[in-house]
Parts: C-alpha cells; sequence; structure tokens
C-alpha cells in the first residue's frame, strides 16, 4: 500500500528562480524570463522590454493579511515557496500536507508570451519539463510535476505529450490552449485526446485552457496598473483581486462543454481532466440548470448525447478549490469524486502553515470516508498515482492526524 495520504493539495505553485532557461539552447536565452530588480525595491521576473512582475503576493506563506504586499520581496530571502525540493518538503511537513500537484506560472506566462515564435514555445516547454522532472524526483510520492504542452500545433503536444510520459515526477499534462493551439475544440485535437488517453496521462487546465480569456465586465482591468485614489495603493490590482481574479464558474464552462457535446469524451472515455483553482460552489447550480436545459432543448438542435451531462462531468473531471465551504456542503450534488482541496501554496489564496487548520474548518461535519476523498484521495486518483482500489481502501481508514486543537476564523492566522 502506498502513503497514508491524509492531506494532498491539488493546486500549488513553484515561485522558484526561473533556473530552468539554463537549459535552453543559447540562442533563445535571451528571450527567456530573467530575475531583475523591480522599481520602488525588491526583485520580479521580466521577458524583454516587458514589465516586470513583482514578487510579492504570489509568495505569502506564513505572512498575516496585514503583512501582505505587492512588490518588495526578494528571491534570497527564502521566502516559502520559492526554494528547492528539499525545501519544499520542510514546508509540506510544516504545512501537514503529504503532497502537492505543482505548477508555474513563470512558465506557462512565458509559453504566452512566446506563442508567435514555435520555437521557442516548443524548447521552453522542454526545458521546464526537464526542469521539473528533476524537481520532482527528490520525492515523487510527495511531488507531483504537471508538465507543459506547447500550443505550437496538435504534433507537438502529441510529441512532447509521449516524451514526458517516461520522465520521472510529472504526473499530468497542462494546456493552455486546446492541443491544436486554437482557442476552441476542432478536430485537429483529436490525436492528442488519443494519445493522452493512450497513455493514461491526465489532462490538466489552471482554470482553464482555449477561449479567448475572461469573458466579464472587469476583465479588462489591468492588475498591476495602479490607480491613484486617496487612502489606496494600487486600487487597480486590489479590485482585480476581488473581481477578475475570484473563481468566475463561466471560465471552465464552454470547454468543458465542448469535449462533451463534441464526442470527445464518447470518443476517449478513459480520457481524464483535472480543472485546479476553479472553485466547486457554482457545480451544483450549474450541473442542475445544465441537465434541465439539456432535456428542453436537445431535440430541435438535434443534440443527442450518449449519457446524461451530469454524468460526463463526474465520471471525467475534477475540480479544486482552497476556501469553498457552499461547495462543501453542497458535495453530493456535485458528486464527493470531483472535487478536490487545494492549498494555492505559496499564493495569497493559501493559509500555509495553516492548512490543517483551513481544512478543519471547512470540513467539520464532513464524514471521514468524503472528507479523506476530497482532501487527497480523488486527486490521486485522477493522476494515477493511486489505483481506485488503492484509494478505496484508505478512505475506509480513521484519519491518524487530529484536527488542530484551534481553528482559527478566516484570517485569525497565527504566528508561523
Amino acid at each position: 500500500m502506498a502513503r497514508n495520504y491524509e492531506l494532498v493539495s491539488a493546486d500549488a505553485h513553484l515561485e522558484t528562480r526561473p533556473d530552468w532557461v539554463e537549459r535552453l539552447p543559447e540562442d533563445l536565452k535571451p528571450l527567456a524570463p530573467r530575475i531583475v530588480e523591480v522599481e520602488n525595491g525588491g526583485q520580479g521576473w521580466a521577458m524583454g522590454d516587458d514589465e516586470p512582475i513583482p514578487l510579492g503576493l504570489a509568495a505569502t506563506g506564513g505572512q498575516k493579511y496585514t503583512e501582505f504586499v505587492p512588490r518588495g520581496r526578494r528571491f534570497d530571502e527564502g521566502i516559502p515557496g520559492t526554494g528547492g525540493p528539499e525545501q519544499r518538503i520542510s514546508e509540506q511537513d510544516k504545512d501537514g500536507v503529504d503532497g502537492e500537484v505543482l505548477f508555474s506560472s513563470v512558465a506557462t506566462t512565458a509559453l504566452r508570451k512566446s506563442a508567435d515564435n514555435t520555437r521557442a514555445v516548443v524548447e521552453f516547454a522542454k526545458a521546464y519539463n526537464n526542469w521539473v522532472s528533476d524537481y520532482c524526483s527528490h520525492a515523487p510520492d510527495r511531488l507531483f510535476g504537471i508538465a507543459l504542452m506547447p500550443m505550437s500545433s496538435t504534433d507537438d503536444a502529441v510529441a512532447e505529450l509521449r516524451r514526458v510520459r517516461e520522465l520521472p515526477g510529472i504526473r499530468g499534462t497542462q494546456l493552455l490552449q486546446f492541443p491544436s493551439g486554437e482557442k476552441w475544440l476542432t478536430p485537429h485535437d483529436e490525436p492528442f485526446w488519443a494519445t493522452a488517453e493512450e497513455l493514461g496521462m491526465t489532462v490538466v487546465a489552471h482554470h482553464n485552457f482555449g477561449g479567448v480569456g475572461q469573458s466579464h465586465a472587469l476583465a479588462g482591468l489591468q492588475k498591476t496598473k495602479s490607480i491613484d485614489v486617496e487612502g489606496s495603493a494600487d486600487f487597480s490590482q486590489f479590485v482585480w483581486l476581488l473581481t477578475t481574479d475570484l473563481q468566475i464558474p463561466t471560465l471552465p464552462i464552454v470547454t468543458l462543454l465542448q469535449l462533451m457535446v463534441g464526442g470527445v469524451l464518447d470518443r476517449y472515455p478513459g480520457l481524464k481532466l483535472h480543472f485546479a483553482e476553479t472553485g466547486i460552489g457554482w457545480l451544483p447550480y450549474w450541473l442542475e440548470q445544465m441537465e434541465d436545459r439539456y432535456d428542453r432543448h436537445r431535440f430541435w438542435s438535434g443534440v443527442q448525447l450518449e449519457r446524461r451531462p451530469a454524468d460526463y462531468v463526474r465520471s471525467h473531471f475534477t475540480f479544486s478549490f482552497q476556501e469553498d465551504r457552499t461547495g462543501v456542503k453542497a458535495r453530493d450534488d456535485i458528486g464527493v469524486g470531483s472535487i478536490c482541496w487545494a492549498s494555492d501554496f505559496p499564493h495569497s489564496v493559501s493559509d500555509w502553515p495553516w492548512s490543517r487548520e483551513n481544512v478543519a474548518r471547512q470540513m467539520a461535519g464532513v464524514p471521514d470516508v468524503d472528507r479523506r476523498r476530497i482532501q487527497g484521495l480523488n486527486i490521486l486518483v485522477q493522476l494515477g498515482v493511486l489505483s481506485s482500489a488503492e484509494a478505496d481502501e484508505l478512505a475506509t481508514k480513521p484519519l491518524e492526524r487530529a484536527d488542530p486543537d484551534i481553528v482559527p476564523a478566516r484570517g485569525e492566522r497565527r504566528v508561523a
């Protein structure tokens, strides 16, 4: 039997220095992310002549809310979440976490910014994937690497998918667009879905893949552009965090429906997908409305699905949340097997090193068998770390680590 996993984050981030760029061909290194000094203090990273992205709210581990700053931090400070694999394991131990699914904010942004340069996209993906494989190989039972797929073409994505399948420490493959590089599903994507099913590789999205971005009224708000408001600093970023950066349910819905109505999930019944940082509170309402409207409109539209819409969601997808007591309460309406707790460490949504307090507060009254699946086993099965049989066996075992005696209300952080 594998480790007695009790708490596994289905979404966490590597905010390390972008050392993976050293693995690039020499002529591409000048195009890659680099560490820079930020005006008014601290460090960040930048590409070309772009404005630097400061190290600040991306690394708030151990800080009280009153200590958050949007800039002014440095990589050499030893900030939680910015170090090597040994540091990461010690941070998991301090947080009471048994494992993390690891994403890269810098590498994903670098691929998106280089979308017009096919060679750069392919080589950036390879360099990062090799680096994260080495990183996660330090503790492959606790560090679960997510490889980035180039969005230059389906052929490139399939080639990289086959290559990373053989790399140690890689547990899933992240799409930034549909496999062909298009924003919407097309027949050109078929070889990728077929290969992912063949190899048993879970397809992962962080928020979403495809589409034209966040499609609500404040989507154009600049999170890094300062607006002068008396008594406020960086007002635009603050509003962005409270609006555009929220887990808006319209973000993944169109992608899910394309995969469902487009027949992808019928042609590839073994395909598994994980959508990280979407939240879950919107799912009961959407599932209910989708079922009702499918029944009303399937006749005139000529859309006849092989299964009920909600069955596709519960059979193929998992979704992660950080703070979502509404969704936890509605877990039976969603399907317990489809929801996964996540810390988002070391970002500002994270409660490191108080994740166990966070979980205890949100899971109060939830039976242990459901709790164990939500806070660890579901994501491990989805990524193939555990078999369904192993997860079933672990789900029946009582939790060995008792809940903390002190479960602070949201925002009442103790000193690390």
